[in-house]
C-alpha cells in the first residue's frame, strides 16, 4: 500500500469515525432527552409540541449521519466497493442538495428577505395597533413571536429602536425589548423595563439588527459551506480511489 492509499485511507476512516460519534451523540442525547425530557426540565411541559418539533428532526438527523458514519468507516476499513459505492452515493447526493440550496439561496434571496420583511411587518403592526392604539385583538401566539423575536435578536421595534413603539402617548415597550425579560412573563403586553425590573431597553430596531448579524455572518457561513463541500469531495475521491483500488486487487 503507497502513501497515497494511506492518506486517502486515514482521511475517510478519521472523517467517518468523526461523523459516526456526532450521529450517535445526537441520537442517543435526543432520545434521552425525548423520554425524560420532563423529568429534567418539568416546565417544558406546556412546549411540549415546540420541544419534540426539535427532538424528533435531530434523532433523525443523529441516525443519518450515524449510519452514512457507519458505511464509510467500514468501507475504508474493509476496501469493498459495495460499502464504498453507497457511501459514494450518499455524499454525491448531499454535495448536490448543498450546491442547490446555495444556487436557491442566491436566485431567491430578494424573494426570501422581501417576504420575511413583509411577515415581519404585519406581524408588528398588528401588535402596534391593538397593544399601542388599543384597536382589535391579537392572538397569544403571535403576541409571543413578537416578543420572542426581540429578546432573541436583542432589538427593539420593527425599526428606529424603542422610538417604534413609542407614539400617540405611549412610553412603554413589549417585554421583548427588555434585556433581563425571562421569556414567559406576559401579564402586560407594554412594560417600563426599568421600572419593572427587567434591564435595560435594547436600543436598536429589530430590521437593522438582523442585517447587520446577516452582513456579519453571511460571509463565514458561506465561507464554512464552501469549505464542507471541498472536504466532501475530497471523500469521494478517495472513497473512488480506494474503490478502484479493491477492484484492481
Amino acid at each position: 500500500m503507497g502513501c497515497c492509499d494511506v492518506i486517502l485511507k486515514a482521511i475517510l476512516i478519521i472523517t467517518n469515525v468523526v461523523v459516526m460519534v456526532a450521529g450517535g451523540i445526537l441520537l442517543v442525547a435526543g432520545g434521552i432527552f425525548y423520554t425524560k425530557q420532563f423529568d429534567f426540565f418539568p416546565k417544558l411541559t406546556d412546549y411540549s409540541t415546540n420541544v419534540n418539533s426539535v427532538l424528533i428532526p435531530m434523532m433523525v438527523i443523529g441516525a443519518i449521519l450515524f449510519l452514512v458514519g457507519t458505511i464509510g468507516c467500514c468501507g475504508a476499513v474493509t476496501g469493498k466497493s459495495g460499502l464504498l459505492n453507497v457511501y459514494f452515493i450518499i455524499v454525491l447526493v448531499v454535495v448536490i442538495l448543498e450546491l442547490v440550496v446555495i444556487i436557491l439561496g442566491v436566485v431567491k434571496k430578494k424573494d426570501f428577505v422581501d417576504t420575511t420583511e413583509k411577515f415581519a411587518q404585519e406581524l408588528f403592526e398588528e401588535y402596534k395597533t391593538v397593544y399601542v392604539g388599543g384597536t382589535g385583538t391579537m392572538a397569544e401566539d403571535r403576541t409571543l413571536a413578537v416578543n420572542t423575536a426581540q429578546q432573541l435578536f436583542e432589538c427593539c421595534g420593527l425599526t428606529d429602536g424603542p422610538s417604534y413603539w413609542k407614539t400617540t402617548g405611549n412610553t412603554k415597550v413589549p417585554p421583548g425589548c427588555c434585556s433581563d425579560w425571562d421569556g414567559k412573563d406576559m401579564d402586560d403586553a407594554l412594560v417600563d423595563c426599568t421600572a419593572e425590573n427587567l434591564g435595560d431597553v435594547y436600543d436598536i430596531g429589530c430590521t437593522e439588527q438582523v442585517k447587520g448579524l446577516a452582513d456579519e455572518f453571511g460571509t463565514v457561513i458561506i465561507i464554512v459551506i464552501v469549505v464542507v463541500i471541498v472536504f466532501e469531495m475530497i471523500c469521494l475521491a478517495a472513497a473512488c480511489y480506494s474503490k478502484k483500488n479493491d477492484m484492481v486487487a
